[in-house]
Order: C-alpha cells, then structure tokens, then sequence
C-alpha cells in the first residue's frame, strides 16, 4: 500500500513538473517575440494582388501588416 502511494506520489511530481517546463517554454517563447519587437524587426508583410484585388497578406496578422506598413512609409 505504501508503495502503490509513493509511486502515485512520484507520478504527480514527474506531470507537474513537464507541465512547469511547458509553461516555462510559451513564457520564454512570449518574451523572445516581445524582444524581437525591442530590437526593431520587422516581418515582411509585402501586400499581394493590386488594383481591384485583395491589397493585403494573409500571412500576416493586422498588427504585423500595420507594423510593416509604418517601416516601409517611413522607408520610402
């Protein structure tokens, strides 16, 4: 019996621990995409199609389309 609750014991530890390290990679991940922002880079968001089409990207959300916009008006 004290060993069936040592192993689950065990078992609880080794699951919250993976889900620790999880959690621990998207902070990390969210914080390398706010230091890429820091630094200034800018995604390419060229828009496709042209005269009576699309004018837009669809790889791109709004913010990095709008993002790319400003870059590229103060390029230009």
């Amino acid at each position: 019996m004290v060993r069936r609750v040592v192993s689950i014991c065990a078992l609880v530890a080794a699951i919250a621990s993976v889900a620790g390290v999880a959690s621990a990679e998207e902070w990390d991940r969210g914080n390398r995409t706010a230091r890429a922002d820091d630094r200034g880079e800018v995604k390419d968001c060229t828009r496709f199609n042209g005269r009576w089409g699309y004018y837009g990207n669809p790889w791109c959300t709004p913010e990095e389309q709008a993002r790319w916009d400003r870059w590229s008006s103060r390029k230009h």
